[in-house]
């Protein structure tokens, strides 16, 4: 079964880096955020600024069910934490937000805000 199968009415949305806390609240509602951001990812064979994604929802199963079709095990999860309590999140960067961005193309100006 797929995932919009079993969850036929999530709603999943990109974010700038800047939109932290629409980001947030979209998770705390059930929804799948996708919040964009450029990282030092060197540590990882990857460039200095290179772009990354948290993959963010307070409806774990859901989110686990999101992220298992782009090849991120449940094992990865990253529990919540003190500024937000009750929502989870998945790092994705390299293979795992190309193949999230295939599925899920960026909006046209979602780096806009990296360019002074």
């Amino acid at each position: 079964m797929t995932f919009e199968e079993l969850y036929p009415s999530s709603s999943i949305r990109w974010f700038t880096w800047r939109e932290v806390s629409p980001a947030l609240d979209h998770g705390r509602l059930g929804g799948i955020a996708l919040h964009y951001f450029r990282y030092d990812l060197r540590r990882f064979g990857l460039g200095s600024q290179a772009p990354a994604c948290h993959i963010l929802s307070a409806d774990r199963p859901r989110l686990i069910a999101f992220v298992a079709r782009f090849g991120l095990p449940e094992v990865f999860i990253q529990a919540p934490r003190r500024h937000r309590p009750d929502v989870w999140h998945f790092d994705a960067f390299g293979w795992v937000l190309e193949r999230l961005v295939e599925a899920y193309p960026l909006p046209a100006d979602i780096e806009d805000t990296f360019l002074g």
